[in-house]
């Protein structure tokens, strides 16, 4: 099963990135040193811009996970109200989630992993489930199974519980899409903080050069301009911790 807390770039991703800091440096270096071999000063950064990135998609993947897995829910309310197993289910649920999300789709793969534990394996569903909650690290995961696991023992209302349980997961989204909206607003208002002292930079640069040249032909000036830079990625580091909410 795949640890959804755990990210790790791939080929194409590590490409991207190290292309985009790549041109990133240059650009820095020229802006804030008129030297491109001043590009290696973003170098001691890449670990921590690299971690902060992977945080970055490793939050996309999971808000995909749990989107997906509402709606598996409701797929297998609906396919256990027929008569199903559980095991048939989630065989149902697979296809019918890799249509509507794309076959690279999170769940529906590791929901492959476990139909095929299940099926081919003959592994007991409850343990199986049991790894992917524990896979996923995700509260609504860890309660689904800890539902479906009392009701098969007790003989209670497995449909009902289901029901009930993508309806307390769909509130959650609700509020949680509300909070990422103001989040997402602050984070905007955070990132032209973050953005303005390269923008005044820029502007000295094209409009005032004989005002700022000193910045570029002193050691103090690239001394300061080297804490700017380093200044950038602590500005940026806080303003994730600030939109940072949790539920």
């Amino acid at each position: 099963m795949l640890n959804m807390q755990i990210y790790t770039l791939n080929k194409r991703e590590s490409i991207l990135l190290y292309s985009g800091i790549a041109i990133a440096a240059l650009l820095l270096s020229i802006l804030f040193y008129r030297n491109i071999f001043f590009a290696a000063v973003i170098i001691p950064f890449i670990p921590r811009i690299r971690s902060l990135t992977t945080d970055k998609l490793r939050e996309k993947r999971i808000r995909a996970y749990q989107v997906q897995f509402k709606d598996f829910l409701f797929m297998l309310s609906t396919s256990i109200a027929a008569g199903r197993s559980m095991k048939d289910s989630i065989g149902e649920a697979i296809p019918a989630l890799k249509e509507i999300y794309g076959e690279a789709a999170v769940l529906p793969t590791e929901l492959g992993k476990a139909y095929e534990r299940i099926a081919v394996g003959g592994e007991n569903d409850i343990a199986v489930l049991t790894d992917l909650a524990c896979a996923s690290g995700l509260e609504d995961v860890s309660d689904f199974v800890s539902i479906y696991s009392i009701c098969k023992t007790t003989g209670a209302n497995m449909i009902l519980a289901l029901n009930k349980a993508a309806s307390v997961i769909i509130d959650k989204m609700t509020i949680e899409k509300e909070i990422d909206e103001l989040v997402r607003r602050k984070e905007s208002e955070g990132l032209i903080i973050f953005v303005m002292p390269v923008l005044v930079i820029l502007f000295l640069n094209l409009f005032a050069p004989d005002y700022i040249s000193i910045m570029y032909e002193s050691f103090a000036g690239r001394i300061i301009m080297t804490v700017a830079i380093a200044s950038e990625l602590a500005v940026y580091e806080l303003i994730q911790k600030i939109v940072d909410v949790e539920i």
